[in-house]
């Protein structure tokens, strides 16, 4: 039975024709615009689920509204035969390009890229991913404009038996991406993947990888690293090979995230190189040079010419088949769908569902519906979130809180027990702490003191570093102060003689005591000398308290000898007299040997 019309569609001429169906070019009775129809096989229409699935797809194609996808035009069913009406492309598919010998420039190939990414972005954004990005699905209008991507869906709609669940494959074989190729989900990054491929075919004028059968291109897609384009491509940018590279990643991961980034780059990248002028929106024709067929008419469709090499897909047994851009004679694809798509199957049906037709306006294409409104209501995972902000916020403020007087005094002490200079510089900031807060507190004049030994150190520490900083600015004692160099000649004696150098601070204090105040030089350096001397006093009564003892011993043991060795006893008492007359601290161990010799 010969078809006249399909809807509004009346038909003019045949397209294409495969195992899933006819393309017919059409014209609007009414409007007389121009439209690629699709009548699809009957045995298609008998498949459980195959009806649900149509309507979905086409719900998914009512998403879609942009310049560089191929437009829908409606849907319908008529006489048991379901078909849809697409935008007719005047114009090749970048695979019927390469067929025609046509090669592609890298400038050529960026800006496909930049119009497929525009493309992409507009579905993702959607949800909706292609599935099977590939030349034969990348139109080249005659009219030169830009590039048009067709079969939205198409790949999960006549794949769907085989091929759409999750663990099984969907898509064509050369340009599918490792995780299509194990069954895995796909995601944005899919069609990136695939997009890689095409961009490597156009510049190679080669595949990704070649093989002799399905399951080792699969294995090829998942395992195998592609050569690097340059080597079919020699003109090819380095940067352009660099982001061929990162599509075609294994790991989606590690591939550029997204269609919008991937154009920003390709626009940066012709930018940069400054080889071009014009924008990247091309001008007209330069899609086609003059070995293209701009005559030919393409769509989203039907089936390429004879002559366009074959791609890999699969079919409902898993084995190898001719896909949509198959080679296969007319004949054989109507073999391959199983008899004649007018009327195959048709008398299995008892009752024919009643003809009809939904245009798709252009105000409707783009539409996403909206969710009815829910009542709020807080999840189970709110109310944890909350619960851990609540307990993080808690944990802050009980952290921020002052310290009590108590807890502060507690670790002032464990901090200085040793009483070191150093144990008190690492209390400092708590001890501070306390005299600010807490000054009022009994405890706090017994910190006072050593909040002033701290000030002095530091003090100390300022004042001998100012001094040398002078002294080798100068180089001579000659520029300082006479009180300064006093200091430093008191404190050389220091290390050499101790009890000469503190007679020479004693004096210092003696002759300057009542002069200067400590923000003066004078004062300052009164300051620390005092604080010399203090330390001396400190270190004097530690130091006086082990040598007393160890003297007295030593008499003890004088006295002992005294009866059997008079001569040995009196060495001793004149030894400890000899060494020690002059230091204040023993005076009483001097007497005690005095008095011993003398009774001798």
């Amino acid at each position: 039975m010969e078809i006249e019309q399909l809807g509004p569609y009346k038909i003019v001429g045949k397209l294409g024709r495969g195992g899933m169906g006819t393309v017919f070019e059409a014209i609007h009775s009414e409007t007389g615009e121009k439209a690629a129809v699709k009548l699809l096989s009957a045995s298609l229409a008998h498949e459980e689920g195959f009806r649900a699935r149509f309507e979905a797809e086409i719900e998914t194609l009512r998403k879609l509204k942009h310049p560089n996808i191929v437009r829908l035009f409606g849907f319908g069913e008529q006489e048991g035969h379901l078909f849809y009406a697409m935008e007719m492309v005047v114009g090749n598919s970048l695979e019927e390009e390469l067929r025609q010998g046509r090669r592609f420039g890298w400038r050529d190939v960026t800006r496909i890229g930049i119009d497929t990414c525009r493309a992409l972005r507009h579905a993702h954004d959607r949800g909706v991913i292609h599935r099977d990005i590939k030349p034969g699905n990348l139109l080249l209008p005659a009219d030169g404009g830009g590039i048009k991507l067709s079969d939205f869906g198409i790949a999960r709609l006549f794949g769907y038996s085989r091929l759409t669940h999750v663990g099984n494959v969907l898509g064509t074989a050369e340009y599918m991406a490792p995780e299509q190729a194990e069954g895995r989900p796909v995601d944005a990054r899919s069609d990136l993947y695939s997009l890689g491929a095409v961009f490597f075919a156009l510049l190679a004028r080669r595949p990704l990888f070649r093989a002799k059968s399905l399951p080792e291109m699969l294995h090829k897609q998942r395992t195998e690293r592609p050569e690097p384009v340059r080597k079919y491509s020699p003109d090819t940018p380095a940067e352009l090979e660099h982001i061929i590279g990162e599509l075609l990643e294994k790991d989606p991961e590690r591939r550029i995230p997204n269609a919008d980034l991937l154009a920003r780059r390709l626009e940066a990248m012709m930018h940069a190189l400054s080889i071009v002028s014009e924008t990247l929106q091309a001008d007209t024709g330069w899609f086609f040079d003059g070995k293209s067929s701009a005559g030919s008419q393409s769509s989203s469709l039907f089936a390429p010419s004879n002559e366009v090499p074959a791609t890999l897909e699969l079919d409902q047994s898993g084995q190898e088949q001719l896909g949509a851009t198959s080679a296969a004679s007319p004949a054989a694809a109507e073999a391959q769908a199983g008899g004649d798509v007018e009327t195959g199957s048709m008398a299995r049906v008892e009752t024919q569902p009643p003809t009809r037709f939904i245009e798709v306006g252009e105000d409707e294409l783009g539409y996403i519906a909206e969710e009815e409104p829910r009542p709020a209501v807080i999840s189970l995972h709110t109310w944890v979130l909350v619960a851990i902000l609540l307990l993080i916020g808690l944990t802050w403020w009980w952290f921020l809180q002052p310290p009590s007087a108590d807890s502060l005094y507690g670790r002032i002490k464990n901090t200085i027990a040793d009483g070191s200079i150093q144990s008190k510089l690492r209390a400092e900031n708590n001890l501070r702490e306390f005299l600010n807060r807490y000054s009022d507190d009994p405890r706090a004049k017994e910190f006072r003191g050593l909040e002033r030994d701290i000030d002095l150190h530091k003090l100390e520490q300022e004042f001998e570093s100012r001094l040398n900083s002078r002294l080798k600015r100068y180089e001579s004692e000659e520029n300082l102060q006479p009180i300064e160099r006093a200091y430093l000649e008191a404190l050389r004696y220091l290390r050499l003689d101790k009890e000469l150098g503190t007679a020479k601070l004693q004096a210092i204090v003696h002759l300057y005591g009542q002069h200067g105040s400590e923000n003066e030089p004078t004062g300052q350096c009164l300051a620390l000398v005092r604080r010399q001397l203090e330390k001396i006093e400190q270190e004097t009564e530690k130091y006086a308290q082990d040598q007393l003892y160890l003297l007295f011993e030593r008499l003890d043991a004088a006295d002992k000898l005294s009866a059997e060795d008079p001569e040995r006893a009196k060495e001793m008492y004149r030894a400890v007299i000899v060494l020690y007359a002059d230091k204040p601290w023993a005076e009483a161990a001097v007497g005690r040997a005095r008095n011993a010799l003398d009774s001798l």
